[in-house]
Protein backbone atom coordinates (compact mmCIF):
# COMPACT_ATOMS: atom_id res chain seq x y z
CA UNK A 1 0.00 0.00 0.00
CA UNK A 2 1.26 3.19 -0.97
CA UNK A 3 3.04 5.94 1.63
CA UNK A 4 0.58 8.34 0.63
CA UNK A 5 -2.94 6.30 0.89
CA UNK A 6 -1.33 4.61 4.37
CA UNK A 7 -1.13 8.55 5.51
CA UNK A 8 -4.46 9.31 4.39
CA UNK A 9 -6.27 6.48 6.06
CA UNK A 10 -4.89 7.44 8.93
CA UNK A 11 -5.54 11.12 8.94
CA UNK A 12 -9.19 10.77 8.17
CA UNK A 13 -9.18 7.68 11.23
CA UNK A 14 -7.48 10.74 13.67
CA UNK A 15 -10.55 13.08 12.57
CA UNK A 16 -13.42 11.15 13.28
CA UNK A 17 -13.99 11.14 9.08
CA UNK A 18 -15.70 8.06 7.56
CA UNK A 19 -13.75 6.42 4.39
CA UNK A 20 -13.93 2.76 2.55
CA UNK A 21 -10.00 1.08 1.60
CA UNK A 22 -11.32 -0.07 -1.80
CA UNK A 23 -8.88 -3.65 -2.41
CA UNK A 24 -8.83 -5.52 -5.52
CA UNK A 25 -9.02 -8.83 -3.72
CA UNK A 26 -8.87 -11.45 -7.32
CA UNK A 27 -8.97 -11.16 -10.85
CA UNK A 28 -9.32 -13.32 -13.99
CA UNK A 29 -7.53 -12.76 -17.64
CA UNK A 30 -6.41 -9.30 -17.80
CA UNK A 31 -7.28 -6.32 -16.06
CA UNK A 32 -6.53 -2.21 -15.26
CA UNK A 33 -4.71 -3.01 -12.40
CA UNK A 34 -3.37 -6.32 -10.15
CA UNK A 35 -4.76 -8.16 -7.31
CA UNK A 36 -3.78 -5.82 -3.81
CA UNK A 37 -4.13 -2.32 -5.81
CA UNK A 38 -6.23 -0.35 -3.72
CA UNK A 39 -7.46 3.62 -3.29
CA UNK A 40 -9.33 5.29 -0.28
CA UNK A 41 -12.49 7.17 -0.83
CA UNK A 42 -14.26 9.32 1.45
CA UNK A 43 -17.77 10.10 1.66
CA UNK A 44 -19.87 10.72 -2.03
CA UNK A 45 -17.92 8.63 -3.74
CA UNK A 46 -14.41 10.86 -3.82
CA UNK A 47 -11.45 9.62 -4.23
CA UNK A 48 -8.80 10.55 -1.88
CA UNK A 49 -5.89 8.30 -3.04
CA UNK A 50 -4.29 5.62 -4.53
CA UNK A 51 -6.24 3.51 -7.75
CA UNK A 52 -6.98 0.27 -8.77
CA UNK A 53 -6.64 1.08 -12.67
CA UNK A 54 -9.21 4.15 -13.48
CA UNK A 55 -11.92 3.92 -16.01
CA UNK A 56 -14.89 2.35 -16.10
CA UNK A 57 -14.20 -0.35 -13.04
CA UNK A 58 -12.50 2.56 -10.56
CA UNK A 59 -15.76 4.75 -11.40
CA UNK A 60 -17.80 1.63 -10.43
CA UNK A 61 -15.96 1.33 -7.51
CA UNK A 62 -16.07 4.68 -6.27
CA UNK A 63 -19.87 4.34 -6.65
CA UNK A 64 -19.93 1.18 -4.52
CA UNK A 65 -17.80 2.95 -1.59
CA UNK A 66 -20.09 6.17 -1.54
CA UNK A 67 -22.67 3.69 -0.86
CA UNK A 68 -20.99 1.62 1.14
CA UNK A 69 -19.79 4.47 3.82
CA UNK A 70 -23.23 5.52 3.49
CA UNK A 71 -24.43 2.41 4.45
CA UNK A 72 -21.81 1.82 7.21
CA UNK A 73 -21.73 -1.62 5.77
CA UNK A 74 -18.58 -3.48 3.68
CA UNK A 75 -19.60 -5.11 0.34
CA UNK A 76 -18.06 -7.12 -2.03
CA UNK A 77 -18.87 -6.67 -6.09
CA UNK A 78 -17.53 -8.00 -9.10
CA UNK A 79 -16.57 -5.95 -12.47
CA UNK A 80 -15.94 -7.20 -15.89
CA UNK A 81 -14.04 -6.26 -18.84
CA UNK A 82 -15.31 -6.03 -22.45
CA UNK A 83 -14.11 -4.95 -25.12
CA UNK A 84 -16.25 -1.71 -24.90
CA UNK A 85 -14.69 -0.35 -21.89
CA UNK A 86 -11.06 -2.01 -22.74
CA UNK A 87 -10.78 1.08 -24.79
CA UNK A 88 -8.24 -0.48 -27.32
CA UNK A 89 -5.55 -0.92 -24.72
CA UNK A 90 -5.16 -4.53 -26.23
CA UNK A 91 -6.16 -6.42 -23.36
CA UNK A 92 -8.23 -9.46 -23.31
CA UNK A 93 -11.93 -9.57 -23.27
CA UNK A 94 -13.61 -11.64 -20.56
CA UNK A 95 -11.36 -10.39 -17.75
CA UNK A 96 -12.85 -9.76 -14.27
CA UNK A 97 -11.67 -8.60 -10.72
CA UNK A 98 -13.20 -9.14 -7.54
CA UNK A 99 -13.39 -5.64 -5.44
CA UNK A 100 -13.71 -5.44 -1.77
CA UNK A 101 -14.93 -2.33 0.19
CA UNK A 102 -13.89 -1.82 3.35
CA UNK A 103 -15.54 0.57 5.55
CA UNK A 104 -13.95 2.74 8.49
CA UNK A 105 -16.87 4.96 10.09
CA UNK A 106 -15.76 7.11 13.22
CA UNK A 107 -16.72 5.81 16.32
CA UNK A 108 -20.24 6.58 17.76
CA UNK A 109 -19.79 9.61 20.60
CA UNK A 110 -21.79 9.69 24.02
CA UNK A 111 -21.98 13.27 25.36
CA UNK A 112 -23.18 12.99 29.29
CA UNK A 113 -24.79 16.41 30.49
CA UNK A 114 -24.69 15.32 34.16
CA UNK A 115 -22.66 13.11 36.09
CA UNK A 116 -25.34 11.74 38.47
CA UNK A 117 -26.06 8.24 39.08
CA UNK A 118 -28.37 7.39 35.64
CA UNK A 119 -25.38 9.11 33.37
CA UNK A 120 -23.37 6.68 35.24
CA UNK A 121 -25.31 3.88 34.43
CA UNK A 122 -25.66 4.72 30.71
CA UNK A 123 -21.63 5.03 30.33
CA UNK A 124 -20.78 1.63 32.05
CA UNK A 125 -23.94 0.46 28.83
CA UNK A 126 -21.99 2.48 26.57
CA UNK A 127 -18.45 1.65 27.22
CA UNK A 128 -19.88 -2.08 26.65
CA UNK A 129 -20.78 -1.07 22.93
CA UNK A 130 -18.05 0.64 22.21
CA UNK A 131 -19.38 4.33 22.07
CA UNK A 132 -16.55 7.05 23.21
CA UNK A 133 -17.86 9.10 26.43
CA UNK A 134 -17.44 12.48 27.32
CA UNK A 135 -19.04 13.80 30.53
CA UNK A 136 -20.01 17.20 31.34
CA UNK A 137 -20.50 18.70 34.64
CA UNK A 138 -19.25 21.20 37.17
CA UNK A 139 -18.77 19.08 40.09
CA UNK A 140 -15.29 17.47 39.82
CA UNK A 141 -15.45 15.23 42.62
CA UNK A 142 -18.32 13.75 39.96
CA UNK A 143 -16.81 14.12 36.55
CA UNK A 144 -13.89 11.92 37.33
CA UNK A 145 -11.91 8.78 36.36
CA UNK A 146 -13.22 6.74 38.79
CA UNK A 147 -16.53 7.52 38.51
CA UNK A 148 -16.48 7.65 34.48
CA UNK A 149 -13.52 5.03 34.14
CA UNK A 150 -11.96 5.67 30.54
CA UNK A 151 -14.52 8.63 29.86
CA UNK A 152 -13.55 12.69 28.56
CA UNK A 153 -14.27 14.13 32.04
CA UNK A 154 -15.12 18.46 31.16
CA UNK A 155 -15.41 19.88 34.29
CA UNK A 156 -18.00 22.49 33.03
CA UNK A 157 -21.04 24.01 33.14
CA UNK A 158 -23.28 22.66 29.92
CA UNK A 159 -22.50 25.69 27.97
CA UNK A 160 -18.64 25.93 28.85
CA UNK A 161 -18.21 22.54 28.80
CA UNK A 162 -20.17 22.06 24.77
CA UNK A 163 -17.20 24.44 23.68
CA UNK A 164 -14.72 21.38 24.23
CA UNK A 165 -16.51 19.02 22.08
CA UNK A 166 -15.97 18.78 18.21
CA UNK A 167 -19.39 17.68 17.76
CA UNK A 168 -20.54 15.98 14.43
CA UNK A 169 -23.55 14.17 13.53
CA UNK A 170 -21.97 10.97 15.07
CA UNK A 171 -22.69 12.33 18.41
CA UNK A 172 -25.55 11.56 20.98
CA UNK A 173 -26.24 13.07 23.70
CA UNK A 174 -27.54 13.10 27.07
CA UNK A 175 -29.19 15.63 29.55
CA UNK A 176 -29.67 14.72 32.89
CA UNK A 177 -28.47 17.73 35.26
CA UNK A 178 -29.37 18.58 38.83
CA UNK A 179 -30.72 22.11 38.34
CA UNK A 180 -28.88 22.62 34.48
CA UNK A 181 -31.52 20.66 31.80
CA UNK A 182 -33.03 24.55 30.31
CA UNK A 183 -29.31 25.67 29.83
CA UNK A 184 -28.19 22.41 27.97
CA UNK A 185 -31.06 21.99 25.95
CA UNK A 186 -30.60 25.58 24.98
CA UNK A 187 -27.18 25.22 24.05
CA UNK A 188 -27.64 21.85 22.06
CA UNK A 189 -30.49 23.44 19.81
CA UNK A 190 -27.61 24.34 17.25
CA UNK A 191 -25.64 21.21 17.87
CA UNK A 192 -25.41 19.24 15.13
CA UNK A 193 -25.20 16.10 16.94
CA UNK A 194 -28.05 13.12 16.04
CA UNK A 195 -29.49 12.39 19.49
CA UNK A 196 -30.48 14.34 22.41
CA UNK A 197 -31.93 12.53 25.29
CA UNK A 198 -33.56 14.60 28.09
CA UNK A 199 -34.13 12.64 31.47
CA UNK A 200 -37.38 14.88 32.21
CA UNK A 201 -40.72 13.88 32.88
CA UNK A 202 -43.72 15.11 30.64
CA UNK A 203 -44.35 17.91 32.18
CA UNK A 204 -41.28 19.57 32.60
CA UNK A 205 -40.03 18.50 29.21
CA UNK A 206 -43.49 20.80 28.02
CA UNK A 207 -42.26 23.45 31.06
CA UNK A 208 -38.68 23.51 29.18
CA UNK A 209 -39.64 23.39 25.46
CA UNK A 210 -42.10 26.48 26.18
CA UNK A 211 -39.78 28.56 28.24
CA UNK A 212 -37.40 28.21 25.23
CA UNK A 213 -40.06 29.34 22.89
CA UNK A 214 -40.89 32.19 25.02
CA UNK A 215 -37.54 32.97 24.28
CA UNK A 216 -37.65 33.71 20.90
CA UNK A 217 -35.48 30.59 19.75
CA UNK A 218 -36.39 28.20 16.82
CA UNK A 219 -36.36 25.11 18.02
CA UNK A 220 -37.50 22.86 14.69
CA UNK A 221 -33.76 21.76 14.19
CA UNK A 222 -34.16 20.39 17.73
CA UNK A 223 -37.46 18.87 17.98
CA UNK A 224 -36.83 16.07 15.39
CA UNK A 225 -33.77 14.96 17.18
CA UNK A 226 -34.97 15.14 20.99
CA UNK A 227 -36.25 12.54 22.47
CA UNK A 228 -37.98 13.39 26.12
CA UNK A 229 -38.72 11.97 28.39
CA UNK A 230 -35.84 10.05 26.90
CA UNK A 231 -35.48 6.01 26.52
CA UNK A 232 -38.00 3.09 25.49
CA UNK A 233 -40.91 1.76 27.70
CA UNK A 234 -38.97 -1.32 29.33
CA UNK A 235 -40.04 -0.75 32.93
CA UNK A 236 -38.10 -0.13 35.87
CA UNK A 237 -36.71 3.11 37.48
CA UNK A 238 -33.78 2.34 38.78
CA UNK A 239 -30.79 4.10 37.20
CA UNK A 240 -29.75 0.92 35.69
CA UNK A 241 -33.00 0.15 34.68
CA UNK A 242 -33.27 4.06 32.96
CA UNK A 243 -29.87 3.53 31.42
CA UNK A 244 -30.58 0.70 29.56
CA UNK A 245 -34.07 2.02 28.34
CA UNK A 246 -32.23 5.17 27.39
CA UNK A 247 -28.88 3.04 25.37
CA UNK A 248 -31.96 1.08 23.42
CA UNK A 249 -33.43 3.88 22.09
CA UNK A 250 -29.68 5.25 21.35
CA UNK A 251 -28.70 1.84 19.74
CA UNK A 252 -31.97 1.64 17.31
CA UNK A 253 -31.50 5.58 16.48
CA UNK A 254 -27.47 5.19 15.72
CA UNK A 255 -28.59 1.93 13.16
CA UNK A 256 -32.04 2.81 12.14
CA UNK A 257 -33.61 -0.06 13.65
CA UNK A 258 -37.35 -0.34 14.67
CA UNK A 259 -37.16 -2.20 18.40
CA UNK A 260 -39.72 -4.51 17.14
CA UNK A 261 -39.42 -7.72 18.45
CA UNK A 262 -37.03 -10.55 16.41
CA UNK A 263 -38.95 -13.35 17.49
CA UNK A 264 -40.88 -15.23 15.17
CA UNK A 265 -41.61 -18.44 16.61
CA UNK A 266 -45.68 -17.77 18.10
CA UNK A 267 -46.17 -17.40 13.99
CA UNK A 268 -44.75 -21.30 13.29
CA UNK A 269 -46.38 -23.97 12.95
CA UNK A 270 -45.11 -27.69 13.54
CA UNK A 271 -46.27 -30.56 11.14
CA UNK A 272 -48.15 -33.49 13.59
Amino acid sequence: MALELLEKLQACLRADVPVALVTIVGSTGSIPNEVGAKMLVGAGGILLAGTIGGGDVEHLALQEAGEAIAQGKPRKFKWHLTERNAHGIGMMCGGSAEIFVDVYRPQAQLVLVGAGHVNMAVARIASCLDYRVTVIDDRPEWANEQKYPGAAHVVATPVEGFREVPWTEQHFMVIATRDQDTQALRAAIDLPCRYVGLVASKRKTVQILRNLQAEGLDLSGLLPRLRSPVGLDLGGKSPEAVALSIMAEIQLTRHAKTGQPLSFVQDVTFAQ
